[in-house]
């Protein structure tokens, strides 16, 4: 299948999700299961509580020998003993007994109902008991929160922290899980050098990379990275040294097509094979896609802006395709545009995105403020949203409603 060229961004996505998809699952401790997404049913092992317990500190009664207590009338009980947490179960309650318990004992056999303290009052060797227990009332039964046996999760469920204690909780020591992926930066460029580098005339810091490694963070994924000259050699020596140890390669720079840009031609010696090569998205346009033996490649542009875009809107939702995780990695909503966004450029038949601030009218209404900055690199840094010009159209009017991708958190 020959490379595709210059195509538009949602046939790019449809070309990476046909050529993707989850990881294997693999066994992973639960307590380190938080954010990845199921590859097979989690299933209870034990019940919890493995006992009918007390909700409350209180009294472990008997609600018939109380059914008729009040402060008036008092309901007077001989102490049985005493039941704490993780502590034994204490023997059957005759009538006319209470045990003494804490919350999260275990309930004695033949109580039915606890008493919370508040309304009882210790005597001596008896408390009085000073209002009624109906049957139930303060028990936690066996298996409330777990019944063994039970899915408590299905495959393609996101763990979230609180579902990680419940399985935890359901005597689950590991779950399968989708990793995930692991990934490797190389960042191209003669003029590049790492950050805290001296820095000679005409070089500049390796800032895509900081951004990407923190992009790549942010969703959870750790990634190791290396810096390439502008050489073909040094370019495939720089993606051999990782790619064997990562899933997907990340390469910065050299994506376009002139005699300097080495960086999709590198990888096609290397074994990898192009699936597409520039999408009709400004900024980001000169991204590329390929496959290799157990190697995913994103070529990205080396302009700041159109790196990050290029990473959100194609790299992105391949990374996350191969965690499990949807592919949309942001919430959409609609805000209004308060003045009218023009295009970069003037060829409609592109998808344009534009960095925006986010913020609440006074009447409610949410509205994008597309960054005006001479400095993309400043407005991609600030922004918040992002302002999408769909195909087919050539600018946003002044109070339209537009689609954004929310970065960051909504106004209030």
């Amino acid at each position: 299948m020959s490379v595709r060229h210059d195509i538009g961004l949602a046939e790019a996505l449809d070309l990476v999700r046909a050529h993707l998809a989850p990881l294997p699952g693999v066994a992973v401790p639960v307590e380190d299961a938080g954010g990845l997404v199921l590859a097979a049913d989690a299933v209870a092992r034990v019940d919890s509580p493995s006992l009918t317990s007390s909700l409350k500190d209180g009294w472990a009664v008997r609600s018939a020998d109380v059914a008729s207590a009040s402060p008036e009338a008092p309901v007077r009980l001989c102490v049985a003993g005493l039941a704490v947490a993780g502590g034994p179960v204490s023997p059957t309650l005759e009538p006319g007994t209470a045990v003494q318990v804490m919350t999260g004992a275990p309930l004695p056999p033949g109580a039915d109902a606890v008493l919370a303290s508040e309304f009882a009052h210790r005597d001596g060797d008896d408390v009085l008991a000073l209002r009624d227990a109906r049957p139930g009332r303060n028990v936690m039964p066996r298996g409330a929160n777990v019944a063994a046996g039970s899915a408590l999760a299905r495959a393609g469920e996101l763990l979230t922290p609180p579902m990680t204690g419940l399985l935890a909780a359901a005597g689950l020591q590991r779950v399968v899980a989708h990793p995930r992926p692991r990934v490797a930066i190389v960042a191209t460029g003669d003029e590049v050098v790492a950050p805290g580098t001296p820095l000679a005339p005409g070089q500049l810091y390796a800032s895509n990379l900081v951004t990407l490694r923190s992009w790549l963070r942010h969703f959870g994924i750790e990634a190791s990275w290396a810096l390439a000259r502008d050489d073909a050699e040094a370019l495939r020596g720089a993606v051999a040294s990782v790619a064997a140890q990562v899933d997907v390669l990340l390469t910065s720079g050299g994506a376009w097509k002139s005699e300097r840009d080495l960086t999709p031609r590198a990888l096609a010696d290397m074994g990898v094979r192009l699936v597409f090569h520039r999408v009709r998205l400004g900024p980001g346009k000169a991204v590329a896609f390929g496959v290799g033996d157990g190697l995913v490649a994103f070529c990205l542009p080396g302009g700041p802006a159109s790196n990050e875009m290029a990473f959100l809107q194609v790299a992105l939702p391949g990374l996350l395709l191969l965690s499990g995780r949807p592919t949309l990695a942001f919430p959409r909503t609609r805000a209004v545009v308060e003045q009218p966004v023009e295009r970069w450029g003037g060829d409609p038949t592109w998808t344009e995105i534009a960095h925006a601030r986010l913020r609440r009218r006074d009447d409610g209404e949410l509205v994008a403020e597309v960054v005006q900055s001479p400095s993309r690199l400043h407005a991609q840094a600030i922004a918040d949203a992002l302002v999408i010009i769909p195909e087919g159209r050539q600018r946003l009017e002044a109070g339209e409603r537009a689609e954004v991708q929310v970065l960051g958190p909504a106004p209030g």
